[in-house]
């Protein structure tokens, strides 16, 4: 009998993947559930809700060799931000005048299917659900961001009032600003790179989403 991967069982403890064998198999819920508590073990940890004892450092070691060879997100509940490892960002080589030459699109191009899956696939998604995502560039192509897997990531619409859409306002924002001389396209791109909602936070002035933008309609969502 073939059993479920840590890979797969880590798919299935975030609602992706396929739950038959799971649910039918003592064995994969066990090794599921050994997962689970060494998620919630490194959280707390690092929450700083309690020191780090020996069983803690233990603990937090396994999870890293459990998930960091899978290349899998150690911080996998959050999904508002992407991977850094994943994800870095990627530009192209465009002068500010260059990108602010090219037309605004209301619809930008979204990502080709066969880079979308390769995007999935990387984050441990397997079975996406459509039109719950945005295959999303971490820095936009309207801001020169490179059309490529580095510079892409599977953001939900759910999960956090820090959506793709409210991402969406954000970049026209900067794009506007960029082409009206107050922001160095150099400075967005890298802004949008490190935290894009940290940098959302420091331009609009706000801890949480406008709510103007929650509904906020531009790309494309992954079908």
């Amino acid at each position: 009998m073939r059993h479920c991967t840590d890979a797969e069982l880590m798919a299935i403890l975030d609602g992706e993947g396929e739950r038959e064998h799971f649910d039918g198999c003592a064995q994969c819920r066990a090794r599921g559930a050994e997962l689970e508590g060494a998620l919630e073990e490194f959280t707390v940890m690092h929450r700083g809700e309690r020191g780090w004892s020996w069983r803690g450092w233990a603990a937090a070691a396994a999870l890293v060799v459990t998930l960091g060879g899978m290349g899998l997100w150690l911080g996998r509940g959050r999904t508002d931000l992407p991977d850094p490892a994943l994800t870095p960002g990627a530009t192209r080589a465009m002068t500010q005048a260059e990108v602010c030459v090219a037309p605004a699109q209301d619809d930008e191009q979204t990502a080709p299917r066969a880079m979308a899956a390769e995007v999935f696939a990387r984050y441990g998604i397997r079975n996406p659900a459509p039109r719950a995502y945005e295959v999303d560039y971490l820095i936009s192509p309207a801001l020169g961001g490179a059309e490529e897997v580095r510079n892409l990531w599977p953001q939900p619409y759910g999960g956090s009032v820090w959506t793709a859409r409210v991402k969406d306002a954000l970049e026209d924002y900067l794009r506007k600003r960029v082409c009206n001389g107050r922001l160095e396209l150099a400075t967005a791109q890298e802004e949008m790179a490190t935290d894009w909602i940290a940098t959302y936070q420091k331009y609009f002035g706000t801890e949480a989403p406008l709510r103007e933008h929650a509904g906020f309609v531009k790309d494309r969502p992954w079908e």
